[in-house]
């Protein structure tokens, strides 16, 4: 009896080893197919506004299906924050960050530093104001400059149908300053109005920030110092902005109708008001397809695959007519 019990309790000990043995195993291959899993870091602008809370979470989701994990960090805009925000995710050594500049001028030494690090950067969104574009390995997102242009051929358009003909002053609500698209977006305007309708001038131009509370104050503004100048339009470089300008219109009794109000994004508060005619035009940027653009780079990257340099979106202008081309961007 006793070398029985002796036996049992040896085989009871093996057996508990052998448990223990494969349980580490296990934990070991769990915790390799955990550490095979690529890191990236998004430096993003902000998730206050309706279009970077959109692009975040779209990259997010294409993140997570591909099996990378992604670790987003917001600045606000804020380009000192975000060389910060750079150095840390640099210091986390991850397969690839991604970033969308605060500021087109501000984020070249950080992208300098990016390169040197021999960690590969998809630029999003906002096209850095540098020509070397060895600085990333990918920029994906609008062409600001067309952009402008697009909606300054809305804008003709939109006079011509007035009846206004080819002349007439506007004001202009922009976003915060040193922003790419802020930049971008204004000059191709400009120059694209220069062609087409020199006679149609920019009197006044406002920052509005992207955001719909502060362009209200901004377009009230406009009208006010642009009382005497017979405006006939505004171009807003984002279309809650100019959700704002109705507000700010409808306060100082001025009739919109009477305007051509042109915007971008084709974001919900552009589809509403075309659907209802108080804006005439708006230029479509989806933030999916913004987002989905990022990601298919930042996974053919970490595939080892070559992409291209520079990826635009195309613009695509959108008056009454076409409004149901926004459909997927706002979610119909």
């Amino acid at each position: 009896m006793y070398l029985f019990n002796k036996m049992r309790s040896l085989l009871a000990l093996v057996c508990l080893a052998l448990v223990a043995t494969i349980a580490v195993g296990c934990s070991n291959d769990a915790d390799a197919a955990k550490g095979t899993r690529k890191q990236v870091v998004l430096l993003t602008v902000s998730q206050t506004c309706d279009y970077c809370a959109k692009h975040t979470a779209t990259l997010k989701a294409a993140m997570a299906e591909a099996g990378v994990d992604l670790r987003v960090v917001v600045n606000e805009f804020n380009a000192a924050d975000q060389a910060q925000q750079v150095t840390q995710a640099i210091s986390t050594k991850p397969d690839a960050i991604v970033v969308w500049p605060a500021d087109s001028r501000a984020i070249i030494p950080s992208l300098v530093r990016i390169k040197r690090a021999g960690i590969p950067a998809v630029v999003t969104n906002s096209y850095p104001q540098t020509e070397d574009t060895s600085l990333w390995k990918a920029y994906t997102g609008p062409n600001d400059i067309a952009n402008g242009q697009a909606a300054a051929r809305a804008m003709v358009a939109g006079f011509a149908g007035k009846g206004y003909g080819d002349s007439g002053n506007i004001v202009a609500l922009v976003g915060p300053p040193g922003a790419p698209p802020t930049i971008d977006r204004l000059k191709g305007f400009e120059d694209e109005m220069a062609k087409l309708a020199p006679g149609i001038k920019v009197v006044g131009s406002q920052p509005g920030n992207w955001d719909q509370t502060i362009s209200t104050s901004a377009a009230a503004t406009l009208f006010t110092q642009t009382r005497d100048d017979d405006i006939k339009g505004m171009y807003s470089e984002a279309d809650n902005m100019m959700a704002g300008a109705l507000v700010a219109a409808q306060r100082q009794g001025i009739d919109p109708s009477k305007l051509v109000m042109v915007g971008h994004n084709c974001s919900i508060e552009g589809y509403t008001n075309i659907n209802a005619g108080a804006q005439y035009a708006s230029v479509l940027q989806s933030p999916i397809e913004d987002a989905d653009l990022a990601a298919h780079a930042t996974e053919d990257i970490l595939a080892g695959k070559d992409v291209e340099n520079v990826q635009y979106l195309v613009p695509r202008p959108i008056t009454k007519d076409n409004v149901s081309d926004c459909n997927q961007a706002v979610g119909k």
